[in-house]
């Protein structure tokens, strides 16, 4: 029992981690559309590449689950990720730099890995197509993969989608609006991936786009 629960202490960020990462990263590709209205929106959403945003991450699979307060910045290719329990405590954070991946956690040694997959393979187990699924939280499909099924709203937002056997579904869009040129962008609050028995809960509290000063 004590060993089962140091492991569950240990891993459980790993797990989160694990979850986040799914919804991270960056591509300059597109993948096939339907449409031309819909590849209007898609260029939009692609086109974003510099954004924060803060929330609430949560993660089933069989036997566990946790959540975690996140605050996520994206710049391009590189990124830096923070997630804490509640009152801030058990924190952690992940950094993306030039093809690097770096785990932080007090109380343990860095973890550094030449991409997500492979520090998810490490610690876990797992095998994730990471970068099919890189585009997700801005409710895009991810590029150089087929899609199953799409499903969009009257304002061709992104409700549901299928993809590498991935189910994702998007609610509560909102308007953002764009520093660097008029008018604003809609964006998902709520992001919910489910492939199998893992399921992930993104609830996205604040958008932010551009440079944060």
């Amino acid at each position: 029992m004590m060993l089962q629960r140091f492991i569950a202490a240990r891993f459980r960020p790993l797990i989160l981690l694990c979850g986040l990462l799914l919804l991270s990263g960056c591509a300059h590709q597109g993948a096939p559309l339907p449409d031309q209205n819909w590849q209007e929106r898609y260029d939009e959403l692609a086109d974003l590449q510099h954004w924060q945003l803060t929330g609430k991450l949560g993660i089933r699979i069989p036997g566990d689950n946790g959540s975690a307060s996140m605050n996520w910045q994206q710049r391009f290719q590189e990124y830096d990720i923070d997630l804490s329990g509640p009152m801030g405590s058990n924190r952690f954070s992940i950094k993306g730099r030039d093809g690097e991946v770096t785990l932080l956690q007090a109380g343990f040694e860095p973890q550094i890995a030449n991409s997500a997959e492979e520090l998810i393979l490490a610690n876990t187990g797992w095998t994730i197509p990471v970068a099919q699924l890189a585009w997700w939280v801005r409710a895009l499909p991810a590029p150089d993969e087929p899609v199953s099924r799409l499903q969009r709203d009257e304002q061709r937002q992104l409700v549901e989608l299928e993809q590498a056997g991935w189910i994702i579904q998007y609610s509560n869009y909102r308007a953002v609006i764009r520093p660097d040129q008029n008018g604003a962008v809609a964006l998902p609050g709520r992001v919910i991936a489910s492939w199998g028995d893992i399921r992930l809960t993104l609830v996205i509290r604040d958008w932010q786009l551009g440079e944060r000063n």
